[in-house]
């Protein structure tokens, strides 16, 4: 399940760890994560909620009642594609113009840009282990451009 989150308060943060089991990050471009899930630091007051928690909209709604904050499932906005193995920086590189070295991207970290002429968000899961989000009509694109990519 994928959340969009927005708030900014501590109740927002709060509720957020109550149900989600995580606290969002408020430093730019970390990501939170435990075994079941992961929340991305987007902006100021806006995360992405990606987990195997079996919350529903309807429940956090409730945790957040009278806090500013806004919940949106946002499951089938995003496709996700993993980039791992002894030459996953490499690969990385060639998509986009992130330095993708550990000191760069360094691991538990995640960036928006554009990737291989579209756009997504990519989490550093481990030193060679990538996530990428990427909108579901891209992402055949994307594979294929990546599988090109680590033929070279």
């Amino acid at each position: 399940m994928m959340l969009s989150l927005r708030g900014a308060d501590e109740g927002f943060f709060d509720a957020c760890e109550r149900v989600l089991g995580l606290r969002p990050p408020r430093t730019p471009n970390t990501v939170a994560a435990a075994a079941d899930g992961a929340i991305f630091w987007l902006g100021p007051d806006e995360w992405l909620y990606d987990g195997e928690q079996m919350v529903t909209v309807t429940d956090l709604r409730a945790a957040l009642d009278g806090v500013h904050s806004a919940v949106v499932d946002v499951s089938a906005s995003r496709k996700s594609i993993v980039v791992a193995g002894e030459r996953a920086e490499q690969v990385m590189a060639k998509a986009a113009t992130l330095d993708f070295t550990l000191a760069g991207l360094p691991v538990g970290t995640c960036a928006q840009t554009n990737i291989a002429r579209t756009q997504g968000l990519i989490h550093r899961r481990a030193a060679q282990d990538f996530v990428i989000y990427v909108r579901p009509s891209f992402e055949r694109y994307l594979r294929a451009w990546l599988a090109d990519a680590a033929r070279d």
